[in-house]
Formats: structure tokens, C-alpha cells, sequence
């Protein structure tokens, strides 16, 4: 599958602790995993203002096309205004110093750093902010690195307030509590689904929706990377005509006690992230340096057989993203898993889940 794909540094003790006991019927204690997500919450937030703003500014480096629309002076009026045009000084800054694919759609928060160690200690600061002046603090700090003009000029835009504290926290348990009565349903044979509409058996909507849901919500308190257009690390590999690495393996370590209960769930969760709503390749805590060393033998290869196709510089910002993320996971002792369809918080995510 080709779509959009996220990269986790996946703590396995948040499944251990919070998701696997709620699918047993047992009691959890999701006080840390709150306060790390209204952490996050406030710095996503925040970051998403500012490259709502860069985002603006780099749709203004080039004039506006000609309208397909409308009266022929109004197309000649339009090119020769194309022709006179001329971009800010901030929006020229912008256009040069801003890597979209990067900065803006890739990594968490808005980090400028260069190597994937000094990327991982940036979001390190990041998701100790508790208030949106110290987030806007380390936001103007990285756009300072890349161009202190663009952090003195820049005016971010009018964004939609984030959910209040209260209401984040209230949704958050309400996923939490729906994986609980999914699954307490399921243990009693009942079926699943709205009242006014199809019902499915709760075994089967849990084998589908479990997996997926847990990673979400680990999400909401774990930064992560995004990539669009794009397949996992195994169909990467396999494009380039590279052996895929033993240790990527199916995330059956995430749900161990649940696949021991319900082997659907197995079954369900693979190395390839088969539709929009799917897990990928999981790297355990002890192997995320090997993913690093594999990625720094075999980097060159995939960039080389994508260069191909044109697609030399994607394979290689690509790469970097799930370089960073593995370097940020070795650094906190956790390990690494791909997911398709989660997207980074903002106005978008504000109904948490379908």
C-alpha cells in the first residue's frame, strides 16, 4: 500500500500497562499517559500554528496561475501581473530555508536541527513544555536556526484554539473506555456497532480496530514522523532489491496477551501496512540499533535505485525521517512501528476519532 504512512518511537510498557489490561476487563491507572498528552497537545499546537503560517507564505513564492476561467483580458491581465510579480523578503526567506516534505509535513513539532541526534534532543524539550509561551520559545529557537530573519518577521496566523484541558482529557478517556467495553463486549459474544446501523460481531470489530486504535492513542502523548505517498520500510526494501532485515517483524509483541486471547488479532497485524487503518513493521527496544546500522549500509542502494524514477530526493528525505525516529527511540529505550492513517494533532483531529 502507498499512502500516508507514520513512523513511531512505540513504548511497548503504555500497551503492557493501559491497552492490554483494558482488553482483559482489568483496571488501569492512564495518569502519566494524560499528563504526557496535554504536554503534547500544547506544543503540537502551537508548532501547527507556525507551519500553518510557513505553509502560507511558501504557496506565495510563485505568482498565482492564470485563471482556467473567465474573460480573455482577464487571462493577459493575470500573466502580466506574473510577470511583474515579486515575493517578500520573508517569503523569498522562506521558499529558500523551508523543506516542506521535512519541516513542515514530517517531523513533529517544528524542528530545523540537522543531524538526527540534535533532531531528537530538540523534541526531547519539546515534550517537556507545559504552557504555549515555553513551546513558542523553542519554535522562534529552531526558526532562528535556520534563518533569524524568518523568526524575527513571522506572524502566525489566526488558528483555532486547541481543545480545552478538560475536554482533551475527557476524550482521551472515552477511547480508552471504548476499548474496554469493545473488548468486554466481545468476551460476551455481543455485536458491535451504531444502533441505527450494521452491527458486527465486537470479536471481529476488535481484531480489526484494536491494533490500530492502541498506536493512536500512544500517539497522542509520543511524537512521531509522517510520510505521504509512500509504502513501509519492507516494500521499501523489497522496491530496491534489498534483503528486508530479520528484525522487522510483525507488532505481535504490542498485543502479546491479546493475540493469546483473541488470535485474530495475529492474524490481522502484519510487516506490511495492508489499508488505511493498519500497522506495519514493528522494531523491538533491543534491535532499534540495528535498524540504524542497517539503514546506514543500505540507505545508499534504495536512494540509488530510486533515482531511477526520479525519486532520488523523496527516498532520501524518506529515509531521513525514519532515521530520526529510530535515533529518537534508541535515546528513550523504546522501539519502532509503522502505521498508516494517523495524522499529527491540529483542527483536523479535533473529533479525536471516527
Amino acid at each position: 500500500m502507498r499512502g500516508v504512512i507514520s513512523f513511531h518511537p512505540v513504548d511497548p510498557d503504555f500497551f503492557d500497562s493501559t491497552i492490554e489490561p483494558l482488553v482483559m476487563g482489568e483496571k488501569v491507572d492512564p495518569g502519566a499517559f494524560l499528563t504526557a498528552s496535554l504536554r503534547h497537545l500544547v506544543a503540537s499546537w502551537e508548532a501547527a500554528r507556525y507551519k500553518q503560517t510557513l505553509d502560507l507564505l511558501l504557496s506565495q513564492v510563485e505568482p498565482p496561475p492564470p485563471p482556467a476561467d473567465g474573460t480573455l483580458w482577464d487571462k493577459v491581465r493575470t500573466r502580466l501581473e506574473r510577470f511583474d510579480y515579486k515575493p517578500s523578503r520573508l517569503i523569498q526567506l522562506v521558499g529558500a530555508r523551508i523543506e516542506p516534505e521535512l519541516h513542515l509535513a514530517g517531523r513533529p513539532y517544528l524542528i530545523t536541527e540537522g543531524s538526527p541526534e540534535s533532531v531528537a534532543a530538540a523534541i526531547e524539550r519539546f515534550m517537556q513544555v507545559e504552557q504555549d509561551t515555553s513551546a513558542r520559545s523553542l519554535i522562534i529557537e529552531q526558526l532562528v536556526r535556520l534563518d533569524p530573519e524568518i523568526a524575527e518577521e513571522i506572524e502566525p496566523d489566526d488558528f483555532d484554539e486547541p481543545p480545552a484541558p478538560g475536554n482533551y482529557r475527557a476524550d482521551l478517556l472515552d477511547e480508552l473506555k471504548l476499548i474496554y467495553d469493545l473488548a468486554h463486549a466481545a468476551r460476551d459474544g455481543q455485536s458491535w456497532g451504531a444502533a441505527d446501523g450494521r452491527r458486527e460481531p465486537a470479536r471481529d470489530v476488535l481484531s480489526k480496530e484494536l491494533p490500530w486504535r492502541a498506536v493512536h492513542l500512544h500517539s497522542r502523548a509520543v511524537p512521531f514522523w509522517i510520510a505521504e505517498d509512500t509504502d513501509g520500510l519492507d516494500g521499501i526494501c523489497r522496491a530496491s532489491g534489498v534483503q528486508s532485515p530479520d528484525f522487522l517483524v510483525p507488532a505481535w509483541r504490542l498485543f502479546a496477551r491479546c493475540c493469546e486471547e483473541y488470535p485474530e488479532i495475529r492474524k490481522r497485524i502484519g510487516v506490511k501496512v495492508s489499508d488505511d487503518r493498519s500497522l506495519g513493521a514493528y522494531v523491538a527496544p533491543g534491535d532499534v540499533s540495528e535498524l540504524l546500522i542497517f539503514l546506514n549500509e543500505n540507505g545508499s542502494r534504495m536512494i540509488r535505485v530510486a533515482a531511477r524514477n526520479g525519486g532520488a530526493a523523496a527516498c532520501k528525505t524518506l529515509l531521513r525521517k525514519i532515521r530520526e525516529c529510530a535515533c529518537f527511540a534508541g535515546r528513550a529505550g523504546v522501539g519502532f512501528v509503522e502505521a498508516a492513517g494517523i495524522f499529527p494533532i491540529g483542527p483536523e483531529d479535533s473529533e479525536f476519532l471516527d
